[in-house]
């Protein structure tokens, strides 16, 4: 047994969804680092009067985004094309309606939007408008682009994702330092440079459309209003789950701003805005290990292949739980780091800054689980685990221990309410799956494995047509007492990919014996060809042939088992 095949997949989207995660987060923390050292401190306090909005646009990612690519991705798993491109409509013509939406509510209500953002001070308010200026035309774009990089990533289009992402944020880092640097420009120079760098994205990503190997198609079928209100309905409810770490988000923001603005002014805003971009870092890498573990676990989920999804999930949250450990290590140490970043080591109370660097960064190691945690339940379409933790993670939690521990212990207790907020939202669901096991027996710990299937299951990599794996993988099914014309079916399905791929490939071939039949689930990373061959010369009725995530996904059946 082994995992080769997943853990390929899985390194090929991680990097494209980490800088798709980038997008937005890399932006304000560069944007904040170049107004903070040309524009001064002001502007940086103006930079997080802002974030609740920046944070409400990511939302929209998750909800359509990562909602439609879900129902798509378990459609194809099914072997269901049609209602694949239909999701896939569906969730882009939501996105382009609610971004219209979102430009017409920022242009027309522009001084309400920043009255309700209510900046500390007076002297900030120019700052916020100058910044909002080209931020509120920028929005819809990143929206749109944000939700079709998503699909794109998923649609065996990884790298052309990541270089739209990549394309988008050098422009952006470049123009802010032209606009700022050199023409000084001010604080909206740097929002001109975000607007421009995605135009220049979403242009490029535009390719995806009329490249003829895409499988997500736009399509008419079935798009009655009543069906597409459905259909979105459908999406907000699997998207939700994450899209509420970024409303929680925005609600949390939004209060600490009011609270910390009022205890300390604007710099306390200041000193938020640093602890905001520290996490941001972190959480670049952990929503990208999330994201795609997200994309990956409805597909095995669906077809009960847990020996590969248990290899996966360990290693995302053993990988994520490491670097955020570093990553905490470091501030704890020297905090200075990221003050020097964003020029606050020069002003006074910079003990201040350090203590509550330092009391916050312990956030990363909790946040990265509960993160990982959110984003699996949300593949699995267990969404009230993972309203669960979305909510106490990044709303209640901290809102309960800033209200206990700042009369008690001042500031600091803001600080340390991030971290205990975390770590009360893992104990909760925690707490709350060993009461569901109760009830739904077959489900066994917090990642939902169902007992018994992974000792039913065999998982067997094979390299050529005649790999000591696929003699295995017989003499398996000959126990099993699987009739000879099963026996020669399963042959020549193997045989034709590797004569299909010149026998330059490796096929996983997944067997799961249910006892009144038996599943035999083949993948491979080679020719689209294969499926055409499959479907040409075998009978429909127990082969079934799909592509998911660049793969191709065979499913055969054997429901004659001899005696």
């Amino acid at each position: 047994m082994s995992n080769e095949i997943i853990t390929h997949k899985f390194r090929e989207l991680l990097l494209p969804t980490i800088l798709i995660a980038m997008a937005l987060n890399i932006t304000s923390i560069v944007d904040a680092s170049f107004v903070a050292n040309f524009i001064g401190h002001d502007g940086q306090a103006a930079l997080q009067v802002l974030e609740p909005l920046v944070l409400l646009i990511s939302i929209f990612e998750w909800l359509f985004g990562l909602g439609g690519q879900i129902l798509c991705l378990n459609k194809k798993s099914e072997f269901d094309e049609d209602g694949s491109n239909h999701y896939f409509t569906t969730s882009m013509l939501t996105t382009v309606i609610v971004s219209i939406l979102i430009i017409l509510v920022c242009v027309l209500f522009e001084d309400a939007l920043i009255a309700i953002l209510h900046p500390p001070s007076a002297d900030l308010i120019p700052y916020v408008k100058s910044y909002g200026r080209y931020l509120f035309i920028c929005f819809p774009i990143v929206t749109i682009m944000g939700v079709f990089s998503q699909f794109i990533r998923v649609d065996g289009q990884p790298s052309f994702a990541s270089a739209v992402i990549i394309l988008a944020n050098i422009v952006n880092l470049f123009l802010d330092y032209v606009f700022l640097g050199v023409f000084h420009m001010g604080i909206d120079g740097a929002s001109l440079a975000t607007l421009i760098g995605y135009i220049v994205g979403a242009i490029i990503s535009l390719k995806y459309l009329f490249d003829p190997k895409r499988t997500f198609k736009f399509t008419t079928f079935n798009l009655k209003i009543k069906t597409w209100a459905k259909s979105s309905a459908e999406i907000i409810k699997i998207g939700l789950p994450g899209a509420s770490l970024g409303i929680f988000d925005v609600i949390l923001v939004y209060i600490m701003n009011l609270i910390i603005g009022a205890a300390l002014g604007d710099i306390g805003l200041n000193i938020y805005n640093v602890c905001v971009n520290g996490l941001l870092m972190i959480s670049i890498l952990v929503i990208g290990f999330a994201e795609t573990l997200s994309s990956i676990a409805p597909i095995y989920y669906t077809q009960n292949d847990f020996f590969n999804l248990n290899h996966i999930v360990r290693r995302s949250v053993i990988i994520t739980l490491l670097c955020s450990l570093i990553f905490t290590v470091i501030l704890l140490i020297e905090p200075d780091i990221l003050l020097i970043f964003f020029k606050l080591h020069v002003m006074d109370n910079d003990s201040m800054f350090e203590t509550a660097i330092m009391l916050f960064s312990l956030s990363f190691v909790p946040m990265a689980f509960s993160t990982i945690l959110i984003f699996y339940y949300e593949g699995i379409e267990r969404t009230v685990e993972s309203g669960i933790l979305s909510a106490i993670s990044t709303l209640i939690g901290p809102l309960l221990f800033t209200s206990i521990l700042y009369p008690v212990i001042g500031v600091n207790g803001i600080w340390l309410s991030f971290p205990l907020g975390y770590i009360l939202s893992i104990l909760v669901v925690s707490c709350h799956v060993k009461i569901v096991e109760r009830k739904e027996s077959e489900y066994s710990g917090l990642f939902f494995i169902k007992k018994g299937l992974i000792e039913k299951t065999r998982n067997y990599t094979i390299k050529s047509k005649d790999d000591n794996e696929k003699t295995e993988m017989f003499n398996h099914l000959e126990s099993l007492n699987v009739d000879s014309s099963s026996f020669e079916t399963l042959n020549k399905l193997i045989n034709m990919i590797f004569d299909t791929n010149n026998q330059n490939v490796s096929v996983e071939v997944l067997l799961i014996d249910y006892g009144d039949k038996i599943t035999v689930n083949i993948k491979d990373e080679g020719k689209r060809e294969v499926r055409e061959n499959v479907e040409k010369t075998f009978s429909q009725d127990n082969i079934k042939v799909s592509e998911v995530l660049g793969l191709n996904n065979i499913e055969y059946t054997i429901n004659e088992v001899k005696d």
